[in-house]
């Protein structure tokens, strides 16, 4: 398998431009033809064909004849023009290894004058239908593509945690592309992975966060013990499924949340609280 960081190094300003054009191109269409590739890149068609046979052969975009000739992206070509536009803006100096693979993203380390990991979003490409039911922010946007399905996912992920950053325990973000959100690194693991030697201490440190976002305004609403790292202390990630405390939906999601903690902790940990009285006691602090 090709890295990241190889495929971005051999990265021509011609494959930049004509990358810039077909995303261009999918605003408006799932394929799109060479004659518009070559208009909105300004490269001549014929030598646009030359160039585009040569990604598809990278496996960057995919190509199509029928019903006419055209191309699309791939998230590995999403991934290099967001990763293009963070080091030319200069908050990336140097990629490192890949961390982690999910369901809807893709983590990497990365440096500048900080550790960072670049969370890239991969929401829309092979479960659309079901992040477009569960996903706030493609409710209104039925034909949204593939590629804006994630860049959306991401905006909002960036846009909750600067809302919550330094109030909540969270990642500091730094900054975004595309469908890449780029944030500190924070030391610890996954609540799933440890044992905890204090578990009713970290179970009310992930309460009393959970309850910080809310007077903020915010619910998780995908909250578990994997969105959960622990060290010292601990730091809830994951936010690209947060709602507003106004949402039509947030007595459910906050009920929710609260549940999958407190369920997580009365399995592994023998610790048997009622999601009622946490919920209340949340909402009085609240003063509601």
């Amino acid at each position: 398998m090709i890295q990241l960081a190889e495929r971005f190094l051999s990265l021509r300003s011609e494959d930049v431009t004509l990358l810039r054009a077909i995303e261009a191109g999918m605003r408006r269409r799932e394929w799109v033809p060479i004659e518009e590739i070559s208009a909105i890149s300004g490269i001549p068609a014929s030598k646009a064909d030359y160039y585009l046979r040569l990604l598809s052969d990278r496996k960057l975009v995919a190509h199509t004849n029928v019903p006419y000739e055209g191309y699309q992206i791939e998230f590995a070509a999403y991934d290099l023009l967001a990763l293009h536009d963070l080091v030319r803006r200069g908050f990336v100096a140097s990629l490192g290894d890949r961390l982690g693979v999910g369901k809807e993203s893709v983590v990497y380390e990365a440096l500048d004058d900080i550790p960072l990991v670049i969370k890239f979003h991969r929401e829309g490409r092979t479960s659309f239908s079901r992040v477009r039911r569960v996903r706030d922010y493609l409710r209104d946007r039925p034909k949204v593509a593939w590629i804006y399905a994630a860049a959306l996912a991401a905006r909002t992920e960036f846009d909750v945690m600067r809302k919550l950053y330094p109030h909540v325990s969270v990642p500091k973000p730094i900054a975004r592309s595309r469908h890449a959100v780029v944030m500190e690194r924070v030391p610890g693991v996954l609540l799933t992975k440890t044992d905890l030697d204090d578990p009713a201490f970290y179970l009310n440190r992930i309460l009393e966060e959970i309850g910080k976002a809310y007077r903020l305004g915010v619910i998780h609403a995908d909250m578990s013990e994997y969105n959960v790292i622990v060290a010292d202390d601990i730091i809830i990630i994951d936010w690209p499924q947060a709602v507003g405390s106004d949402h039509e939906s947030a007595e459910e999601l906050l009920n929710r949340d609260i549940s999958n903690i407190l369920k997580y902790f009365k399995r592994r940990y023998k610790i048997d609280l009622e999601p009622e009285e946490v919920i209340r006691k949340i909402k009085v602090d609240d003063g509601e």
